[in-house]
């Protein structure tokens, strides 16, 4: 007898058949309880793993008691079931052990950690590498608009820039932007479709709260970061047990046309920013040149979008690094104002435009190279456009990080801190964290606050390490009442900042050797102080301005040093033609001298 007529004989196939049939019904039963909650989801994994490993029972018992009339059980038979049995109930513990673990770790997790969200940039996938800028612009339409969401904080897309460059694992991630949930994904193209995979992780332990994968047609990418945006608020309303909505935000983009080259142009100045500070003059020139061509694009397909109106008002901004003069620059200014003026035309309480035309004129301000009589309506209109941007859209860290610099300038400290730190808390990567944290430190140490300037300085050097200024910054704390005198610490700080010094390193040595004096001096050794204070000092053609003399006063102020506090003072403000002597607390030791006074009323 032939192998295919004994299982014909055998009816392997009937039993086989029939088995797979009424499985599969059990198995259509358990999705559905499970799709009702009544029974956790390995409930079904744990069934579909019996069923697949039962079809090689049935095939056994099928071969063994196939054929008419009673059969019995043989060793063999017994043997080969029990193989079988085991692997199946092996590969099920394994499932409801890994289930287990999920749920411990979900369990685990801090719902209000959740509430702090980042969104990695998605990946381009595609075969030609083409998607880079829809990729791009996709994350930055959905980080833009999760972070309307009250409920959530959602890094800026600075931070999300930052760990892109770091290449570095979903986790590592989280901890450097200190969120308890991360977005990731891929961006793809098929045919005319955009295929865009997003998944929700939790931050430390990568554990996957959400993931899908959605189609669009590719002249809908304009709406695919709000659409991803309302995705990821549900499956966060999910876990967290609140309603999030999302607000309404900046009018979207009116066509995919425009949004692709408000995307491309964004990149390019982002590619400009990094060429700059990598001091490739031809990559910023190409960058600059790039975006204001795909922007000059978006206005003529969306005439009436303010965004790329505003955008190329930034371009304009950005570019005033390559003037070459302080005309140069200001016609940079009115360029990049007419540009915002434009946008102010379509939508008069657009927040963005009035951002920019108040950096510029601000900029503007800077320069000091008009008649004081354009200068006072410069700084007015700064102030005013600025101070509205907050008002409108109270999330602009950059803009707060702008009045920060403004308030600090015009002697208005206290103000300048608070925006400051609102800027800071808001989006720790913004592009000028490193100058908001600067003014956090030095609005503090003028104001005589030693635990806050001590914070601020500490910070700034953890999250720039190879900067000067929070080098030098933990110097000046030296010289306050409430820091102790440690000698050797002082020289080790001085070191440290010599190493990663690298403009007028002539000049900042000497104010550094300066600031060794000061601890010195008060840890009770004059004459050791003394000897520091000599070998600081320069020639004109290093300290033109005579800055370190003013350093040198204030220090022996500190100091109690009163007369040689007093005669460095008059040198420096005879150098000057005059100059102010500023109500700052190195100047207490002097305020009873009545020389002090007769310099103050001169100056």
């Amino acid at each position: 007898m032939t192998f295919w007529s004994e299982i014909k004989q055998r009816r392997i196939t009937q039993i086989v058949i029939t088995y797979l049939v009424g499985g599969w019904i059990v198995l259509g039963v358990f999705d559905q309880v499970v799709d009702r909650e009544v029974l956790p989801p390995v409930a079904y994994q744990v069934a579909l793993t019996l069923y697949l490993v039962g079809i090689a029972a049935a095939l056994i018992i099928g071969w063994y008691h196939g054929e008419k009339g009673a059969q019995e059980a043989t060793r063999t038979e017994i043997a080969m079931l029990s193989v079988v049995a085991l692997v199946g109930l092996g590969l099920s513990a394994l499932l409801v052990r890994g289930a287990i673990r999920t749920v411990s770790l979900e369990d685990a997790i801090n719902p209000e950690d959740l509430r702090r969200v980042a969104v990695l940039y998605l990946d381009d996938v595609s075969a030609q590498g083409s998607m880079g800028p829809v990729a791009d612009g996709i994350t930055e339409g959905l980080i833009a608009s999760l972070r309307q969401v009250s409920e959530l904080a959602v890094t800026s897309r600075n931070g999300s820039r930052e760990v892109r460059s770091l290449d570095v694992a979903p986790d590592s991630a989280a901890r450097i932007l200190e969120v308890g949930a991360l977005v990731d994904g891929t961006v793809d193209e098929v045919g005319d479709e955009l295929r865009v995979s997003i998944r929700l992780l939790e931050g430390t332990t990568g554990t996957p709260l959400f993931r899908e994968s959605y189609a669009w047609p590719r002249d809908q990418v304009a709406e695919v970061g709000t659409e991803l945006a309302t995705e990821v608020a549900e499956a966060l309303r999910e876990r967290l047990g609140v309603e999030i909505r999302l607000r309404e935000g900046q009018a979207e983009a009116p066509n995919a046309a425009a949004w692709l080259h408000v995307a491309r142009a964004e990149r390019f100045l982002a590619n400009a920013q990094s060429a700059a500070a990598a001091g490739d003059l031809n990559g910023v020139l190409e960058g600059f040149a790039s975006a204001e061509s795909e922007l000059d694009s978006a206005i003529e397909v969306a005439p009436d979008w303010t965004e790329p109106f505003i955008l190329r008002a930034q371009v304009e901004y950005e570019q005033f690094i390559l003037a070459q003069s302080a005309d140069e620059l200001i016609a940079m200014m009115q360029e990049s104002v007419d540009w915002t003026d434009r946008a102010l035309e379509i939508d008069a309480a657009s927040a963005g435009a009035l951002e920019w035309r108040g950096t510029a004129a601000y900029r503007r301000w800077l320069t000091q190279a008009e008649p004081e009589a354009d200068l006072t309506p410069l700084l007015n209109q700064a102030t005013a456009d600025l101070e509205q941007a907050i008002t409108l859209d109270q999330s602009r860290a950059s803009v707060r990080s702008t009045l920060s610099h403004l308030y600090m300038t015009t002697g208005d400290v206290t103000d300048g801190i608070i925006q400051a730190q609102r800027a800071y808390e808001q989006d720790a990567f913004l592009a000028a964290a490193d100058g908001v944290l600067w003014r956090l430190y030095t609005g503090s140490y003028d104001r005589g606050d030693h635990s806050s300037a001590s914070e601020w300085c500490e910070e700034g050097h953890e999250r720039f390490p190879t900067s000067f200024r929070f080098v030098l910054c933990q110097q000046w704390l030296m010289t306050m009442p409430e820091a102790e005198p440690d000698i050797d610490r002082a020289w080790e700080i001085h070191e440290e900042g010599m190493a990663v010094l690298v403009e007028r390193p002539e000049f900042f040595e000497a104010q550094s050797r300066l600031l060794v004096a000061a601890p010195i001096g008060r840890a009770g050794l004059p004459d050791s102080a003394q000897a520091v204070f000599e070998s600081a000092q320069v020639s004109a053609d290093v300290d033109p301005d005579r800055e370190l003399w003013a350093t040198e006063a204030a220090l022996r102020s500190v100091l109690g040093d009163t007369e040689g506090a007093l005669r460095l003072l008059e040198r420096y403000m005879l150098s000057q033609q005059g100059g102010v002597v500023d109500d700052h607390w190195w100047w207490d030791n002097l305020r009873g001298e009545p020389e002090f006074q007769r310099l103050r009323d001169a100056g």
